[in-house]
């Protein structure tokens, strides 16, 4: 088979996969897999769907859940396992819901709850009032008294919002991520809904970008600020996104994962030695991401509920390899 014939196949599978994210990706994180990377992927060969992964240094770091309607999960889980296996590849399932981690479980992997993932059922939901809103109220508070308004992103912002990007990144205190993990607010956009937060002046303070999932869902993936901007301006920028989304007939939206939130209750009695073996990981990501910070922040919008997020892995026991492999995409 020429170069080219093998191009056509690769762009074959892969439309094959982000035609499957859309209808069956009930994962937020599956929006992923439309960003330029080094992807790979297995197609069932019994049953519709596939999984999407990256390989490095011999594992395959399988991205969300795979992509396949529930009756045919079990199945597509035991194929991709086994190919994988077969290539001499070790396999570390990352950000996965409950679901898939208990079928891996099952299957021989070793699984590790990573933390939990906020979602707002929009038709019922509403800010929180009384004892439970107070902090969020204080936010939204503060931002109105600094004029802070939000509204839907148009293209005349986009040097706007290219600095707000620039500003947050330099604002980190670490190097941004390089991968597909990156905040790239404006990549896709034409696939997004994306809406800016602006203080009195007119100028943007805040941006963020929310990605579809199935179901009539939206993840708001990248949320940035100026390191300067009013206290309350993403709150604000949240709340009036939640609201407009509602509004236009969304189901559900999500924000982004709380690490170790609720990492007591795992479904894998292994899992304290787990945390042990992967803690340079651990220390890793909570260097450059402030855990607890990240939780308290996303806690005060008091969501509808949280969905637990684990990574799973075979052979069960994670070595310096794998800790690798996963710190690569920071």
């Amino acid at each position: 088979m020429g170069a080219e014939e093998l191009h056509a196949v690769a762009g074959e599978e892969r439309t094959q996969v982000l035609d499957l994210a859309a209808r069956v990706g009930g994962n937020p994180f599956a929006f992923c897999l439309r960003y330029e990377a080094p992807w790979r992927y297995l197609l069932g060969s019994h049953v519709e769907g596939a999984v999407a992964y990256l390989e490095r240094d011999r594992v395959a770091l399988v991205w969300a859940d795979p992509l396949a309607a529930d009756e045919d999960a079990d199945a597509l889980l035991a194929e991709a396992t086994a190919t994988l296996r077969g290539r001499g590849l070790r396999t570390c399932l990352i950000l996965v819901g409950e679901e898939t981690a208990r079928r891996a479980l099952a299957g021989g992997y070793a699984v590790l709850k990573i933390g939990e993932q906020p979602y707002f059922d929009l038709p019922g939901w509403s800010r929180p009032r009384g004892d439970r809103g107070k902090h969020l109220r204080w936010c939204l508070n503060r931002a109105a008294r600094a004029g802070v308004s939000v509204r839907p992103y148009e293209p005349r912002d986009e040097r706007a919002a290219t600095d707000v990007l620039r500003s947050w990144e330099s604002g980190l205190g670490r190097p941004a991520a390089q991968s597909f993990l990156r905040a790239s607010p404006l990549t896709l956009a034409e696939e997004k809904r994306i809406f800016v937060a602006e203080a009195a002046g007119g100028r943007i303070e805040a941006i963020v970008a929310c990605t579809p999932s199935a179901g009539g869902a939206w993840f708001l993936e990248d949320l940035v600020r100026r390191p300067t901007a009013p206290a309350g301006a993403t709150e604000a920028l949240v709340v009036e996104t939640l609201g407009r989304l509602a509004d236009d007939g969304a189901a559900r939206a999500w924000l982004d994962i709380a690490p170790l939130r609720g990492s007591a209750r795992q479904l894998d009695g292994r899992a304290q030695l787990l945390f042990r073996a992967a803690q340079p990981a651990v220390a890793l990501f909570d260097s450059r991401y402030h855990f607890r910070a990240l939780t308290r922040y996303v806690e005060k919008f008091v969501p509808s509920g949280w969905a637990c997020r684990y990574v799973a892995l075979n052979p069960a026991w994670p070595t310096l390899r794998v800790i690798r492999a996963v710190s690569s995409l920071l």
